[in-house]
């Protein structure tokens, strides 16, 4: 039986009870807990397509917020950390990720 592997991401859901004991920021890590659904999902196709241009859509706009981010870091050094730039590119390629494989999802459930 084939199992898909993007129910793995669930596990970094984990990470999210620290925030209760050690660093609250930690607690956005449960955000990952919605890739549980994935291991219920068959990994067909058209799944395998949407994941592909969802993880485009990702790799880009992470870029694109990462070049933005270093800008506005080397022009005004006050407004941001150099943390706060080097973590804009995964926070922001995960986000767009997780919505346009929904999205795509969605559009796909639409034709049916």
């Amino acid at each position: 039986m084939k199992f898909n592997k993007l129910g793995f991401l669930s596990i970094l859901a984990l990470l999210g009870f620290l925030g209760f004991t050690v660093h609250r920021p930690l607690l956005g890590f449960f955000g990952f807990a919605y890739y549980l659904r994935y291991f219920f999902v068959t990994p067909d196709e058209m799944f395998r397509h949407n994941v592909r241009k969802a993880a485009s859509i990702g790799f880009f706009s992470g870029v694109w917020a990462t070049g933005l981010s270093i800008a506005v870091y080397l022009l005004f050094p006050p407004f941001l950390s150099s943390n706060m730039v080097l973590a804009s590119c995964y926070v922001v390629s995960v986000f767009c990720f997780t919505i346009a494989l929904l999205v795509l999802e969605m559009k796909e459930q639409w034709e049916d």
